[in-house]
């Protein structure tokens, strides 16, 4: 029985991620987006009985389903339901304040697609909900509420880059204002009215991603908890982030700029303001993202956009 038969998510980079961020076999890693523990599962087999592991997520069922599976190895390890946001002060209960290695896997598990959750497929009919933490009180009916066509429509172009913006932004506020907009599938039917039947599938995908994001404050979380995480590492500790789609990828490849060059223009350019003092702290250790190899990707079609980007936190002498 192989890893995709017992487990409900395929870990994505698993063997590139976990060999290029344990560094230390008695350090301390955090997985943020422990998920259904795939790569930490990996790294607890990595490490020795000095060393820990912290792993955080806000669904209970994947929480719990790690619970019981990381316990299978006699390694020392603690979860946290939470959002990963929250990653800084979690740790800080445990009166740490540094640590080895720090994993961000950006992507949606494929339980969470194929259930049908929170209505993040566009295949399965549910409730229109998308909020991936539970204690969120962002609704897409509060987003549609506010939002006339030319907003939404700039609000699905610039969380997905999706040309029909305009159009569908139209189509899917006609949908709700007749109060006919209840289920995912709903908002199927709005976006395939005025798409292409050859560009629909890419298309859905790119609108339920940017409501999603939206709907879950995605980008603004990620550039606060990475540079938070680019922060409390320690020297030589590295930090390993997995995206899946361009937009986040850009977000990362200029966060890690910004500190691999001691300027917070890339960020600004990209509208991002950076708080802190933007000092050369890192280096860059991918200079492409790795992506998956051809065998990965036939195994798991999920992975095919995938890229990891990893830095290290330079020693200062």
């Amino acid at each position: 029985m192989n890893n995709r038969d017992q487990h409900p998510h395929e870990p994505v980079l698993l063997e590139e991620t976990v060999s290029a961020l344990v560094t230390d076999k008695s350090g301390i890693y955090i997985d943020c987006t422990i998920g259904f523990s795939g790569h930490s599962f990996a790294i607890l087999q990595k490490i020795n009985k000095k060393g820990k592991l912290f792993g955080i997520d806000y669904d209970p069922y994947a929480l719990e389903y790690s619970k019981n599976r990381l316990s299978e190895l006699d390694r020392t390890y603690e979860l946290f339901l939470s959002n990963y946001t929250e990653f800084r002060s979690l740790i800080k209960t445990k009166n740490i304040k540094e640590v080895n290695g720090i994993l961000f896997d950006l992507g949606i598990s494929s339980y969470q697609v194929d259930s049908g959750y929170k209505g993040l497929s566009y295949r399965i009919d549910s409730q229109l909900d998308m909020r991936l933490d539970p204690n969120s009180n962002k609704s897409i009916n509060e987003i549609l509420n506010n939002l006339d066509d030319n907003e939404l429509a700039n609000l699905i172009y610039n969380n997905s880059e999706e040309k029909n913006s305009r159009k569908i932004a139209k189509s899917i506020n006609i949908k709700y204002r007749n109060g006919a907009l209840k289920t995912n599938l709903d908002l199927v039917e709005a976006i395939q009215m005025v798409t292409p039947k050859r560009f629909l599938n890419k298309t859905l995908s790119r609108v339920f991603q940017a409501f999603r994001i939206v709907i879950n404050n995605e980008f603004e979380n990620i550039f606060k908890s990475v540079v938070d995480a680019i922060e409390v590492l320690k020297p030589g500790g590295r930090l390993a982030v997995i995206t899946f789609h361009s937009i986040e990828d850009r977000l990362i490849k200029n966060i890690f700029k910004s500190f691999a060059r001691g300027d917070k223009s890339y960020l600004q350019n990209i509208g991002y303001n950076l708080t802190i003092k933007c000092e050369k702290s890192i280096k860059i250790l991918t200079k492409k993202p790795i992506s998956p190899n051809r065998d990965e990707i036939l195994a798991n079609k999920r992975s095919r956009s995938a890229k990891l980007r990893i830095i290290e936190k330079l020693i200062i002498v």
